[in-house]
């Protein structure tokens, strides 16, 4: 079953050898934006440093433990698609199929990506209608979709070996938050080593890793399109452009000109988070602070306050509401 290919149509592997949460999502973006599917589809597939990263239109605040990741210096990012947050490390495999608008099916990419796994390795994966992967009650994989005018994505994360604990303890934010942002929803998750080790019938659980998956992604998906693993190129190199004989692109390094300041900024990761207000409970009295951009807005129908203008930062306002800043915002 081909992953939403259109008869005649070819395909490419791009791999990325780059581990960095931004410049991977700007590549990502600049393959949308530059490419046209209307011969060629296309599977990009990376993995990232330990980060977190939420859906274009989440309250970043309310989807993550932002104190911790500060702590334990694991990014945040921000994607151009929509859906809920997830969490990235090396363990995890990132999947995104490229195709032209008409052809996009993340059903039909999900249905590869479970059906390929479960021949291997019996797995017994499920897609839900949500576009998850599952394994038994517990979730392997979340997706989110981005189409334009000249084509699509459809991404996927694969938790094969990542560190769950790390998961569970980052994707905790303040559910106490008021606003309209989209919310994930929760499920209990697994990684593939773990379903596997459980399962005392399945003797493959050591030869799964992320490289065996991506090996074997990879070569089931060019086989769809009749087409075997051919010589690597470079995508930089001045002999490779979407017209190149290679079916298997590598990148090593993604160039200055690709990247994007701005989605690294606190403007695009947290103030694009949609406004919402938080209320502060100091001594007896209850402080409601209004936020917009990122940035406070007002406390208790209130601009006239030392805060306003301020990055929305909890610890920072519960230590000012405690102290004698109050009389304006009583």
């Amino acid at each position: 079953m081909a992953a939403c290919a259109r008869q005649g149509k070819r395909a490419k592997v791009i791999l990325s050898n780059v581990t960095n949460v931004y410049s991977n999502l700007a590549l990502e973006h600049w393959i949308l934006n530059n490419w046209r599917f209307s011969k060629f589809d296309c599977l990009f597939v990376y993995r990232n440093e330990p980060c977190v990263v939420v859906g274009r239109f989440q309250n970043t605040w309310k989807e993550v433990n932002v104190s911790r990741a500060q702590r334990q210096g694991v990014n945040i990012a921000r994607r151009v698609s929509g859906g809920g947050t997830v969490y990235h490390d090396l363990g995890n495999v990132n999947f995104s199929f490229f195709t032209d608008k008409p052809s996009h099916c993340p059903a039909k990419n999900l249905q590869f990506l479970s059906k390929t796994l479960n021949d291997r390795h019996r797995l017994a994966i499920d897609p839900n209608k949500r576009h998850d992967l599952f394994i038994g009650d517990k979730k392997i994989s979340g997706s989110a979709s981005r189409i334009i005018r000249t084509g699509s994505f459809h991404h996927c994360t694969l938790l094969v070996n990542s560190d769950l604990v790390k998961l569970s303890g980052l994707l905790h934010g303040d559910k106490t938050l008021k606003g309209t942002a989209t919310a994930s929803v929760p499920s209990p998750t697994t990684s593939i080593v773990s379903a596997m080790s459980r399962d005392l019938t399945n003797q493959t659980c050591d030869v799964i890793s992320t490289a065996h998956i991506i090996d074997l992604v990879a070569e089931n998906y060019l086989s769809l399109y009749r087409q075997n693993p051919s010589v690597n190129v470079d995508l930089w190199s001045e002999e490779c452009n979407q017209d190149t004989e290679s079916d298997v692109i590598l990148v090593d390094k993604v160039p200055d000109k690709i990247l994007d300041p701005h989605h690294e900024s606190f403007e695009w990761i947290f103030g694009k988070s949609p406004k919402f207000s938080k209320e502060f409970e100091v001594s007896g009295n209850v402080y409601t602070v209004n936020v917009e951009k990122g940035l406070v807005k007002g406390v208790n129908d209130t601009e006239n306050c030392e805060l306003v203008g301020r990055r929305y930062d909890p610890e920072v306002i519960h230590q000012f509401l405690t102290q004698d800043h109050i009389e304006n915002i009583s």
